[in-house]
């Protein structure tokens, strides 16, 4: 086997390792996103436990406080179970990832959503002994106060989405082409081969497209893109900072090298 070969069969498999961990990586975050996802479903759904609770005292005046706290507590219950399944995806994500990243801003938000519960379940304790001694207005006064808490945990839900939203783009690997144009802005050929060098680490990385233009998993970061001379021809060097502001609509990095000949 030739050695360019066996080199282009390397930088195959490792590109694609790469490009298979963080498509994980995404798919956990995509969990945990639905499982935020979810507690806004439930969220939606017990704040009409609690109008129609409000609706039972105030126009039928005999609230049926055993279903409403068969609601409260299944809805608890969903959300202990949802806020766990934000933490464990998260991590799994933050352990696969070859983009590092921080995980304690989310864990902070899920476990205030479980800490939320012991003050929801010491309301609707005051809720039921409230509505058990005919104290219907009171019992008004206390779903108010739940009512508040419950969409507490909704703005809890959006800020994880918001967070893992950003994440998704932090761990997105890029996709970089080089463009060979001549001097008047013209796309050109060479074929002499292009190479990368991540200034921060000191690795040479090479293109893993079939046509050895393109570098198909690259992680953010600074690099100065340049080719192998050819005889008398040569190409000018470039240094990018990787941002998804330079993304084309195709989700490509395009960096132009200028090719010179003596």
């Amino acid at each position: 086997m030739k050695k360019s070969t066996f080199i282009a069969i390397v930088l195959t498999v490792f590109t694609m390792n790469v490009t298979i961990a963080q498509s994980n990586v995404a798919q956990n975050l995509d969990y945990a996103m639905q499982s935020s996802e979810n507690i806004q479903e439930e969220v939606f759904s017990v704040n009409n436990a609690m109008n129609q609770l409000s609706k039972e005292i105030v126009i039928l005046g005999n609230p049926n406080a055993t279903l409403f706290e068969s609601r409260i507590n299944d809805y608890t219950n969903q959300i202990v179970n949802l806020s766990h399944e934000i933490i464990d995806y998260v991590a799994l994500a933050s352990n696969e990832t070859t983009i590092s990243f921080s995980t304690l801003e989310i864990e902070k938000a899920a476990k205030k959503l479980v800490y939320l519960n012991k003050e929801i379940t010491i309301l609707k304790t005051t809720i039921l002994n409230a509505i058990e001694n005919n104290n219907n207005q009171e019992a008004l006064q206390y779903v108010s106060q739940l009512r508040r808490i419950v969409n507490c945990q909704n703005d809890k839900s959006v800020i994880i989405i918001e967070i893992i939203e950003g994440l998704k783009k932090s761990v997105k690997p890029y996709k970089v082409c080089i463009q060979a144009i001549d001097s008047n802005g013209n796309a050109t050929v060479y074929s002499a081969g292009f190479y990368c060098y991540n200034t921060a680490t000191g690795e040479y990385i090479y293109p893993d497209s079939q046509d050895g233009s393109c570098f198909l998993a690259l992680n953010p970061g600074n690099y100065t893109f340049d080719s192998y001379d050819d005889y008398f021809c040569g190409t000018s060097s470039s240094n990018v900072t990787l941002s998804r502001n330079l993304e084309n609509v195709d989700g490509v990095i395009v960096v132009n090298l200028t090719v010179w000949c003596e």
